[in-house]
């Protein structure tokens, strides 16, 4: 009787361990794909403000001017203003634009200090110049800020 408790208890106590041990590789499991989803979203982001920066460089081109807004790219440069999607709290998936001041622009860069941080598109020119950048200072997964990137293309 003693061994068939004895082999109850180690086959209850190894179930347990499992149990903990399935748990742990769950949570791994759930980061890893945490972590795989918003690289995905920061990589649909990127290529979208390329397509963005493209367009207005293609726009400056054809039109010898800068565009007040980014609506004037669309439909003739860009299908539609593309969503920013960055996969972190507090920010929802949008195409949403915040136009700034050309104040925003210091030295050829984006004051962060100056932006509202929100999530979306920020859009600021001067007589030189045209920046289109996400409206975040929170960082990217590779550490850098979001209002610093630039499109890859």
């Amino acid at each position: 009787m003693k061994r068939v408790i004895g082999i109850v208890l180690a086959a209850a106590s190894a179930g347990c361990s499992m149990h903990y041990f399935d748990a742990g590789l769950n949570r791994d499991s759930s980061q890893q794909v945490m972590e795989s989803d918003r690289r995905t979203l920061e990589s649909h982001t990127l290529s979208s403000l390329a397509a963005i920066e493209r367009s207005l460089n293609d726009f400056v081109q054809r039109h010898h001017r800068i565009p007040k807004t980014l609506n004037e790219l669309v439909p003739d440069f860009l299908a539609e203003i593309p969503a920013v999607e960055l996969g972190l709290k507090g920010y929802k998936n949008t195409s949403e634009v915040s136009y700034y001041d050309a104040s925003v622009i210091i030295d050829g860069e984006i004051n962060g200090a100056a932006i509202d941080d929100k999530g979306g598109w920020g859009y600021a020119h001067n007589d030189r110049q045209v920046i289109v950048f996400v409206d975040s200072t929170r960082k990217r997964m590779d550490g850098t800020l979001w209002y610093r990137a630039r499109g890859v293309y």
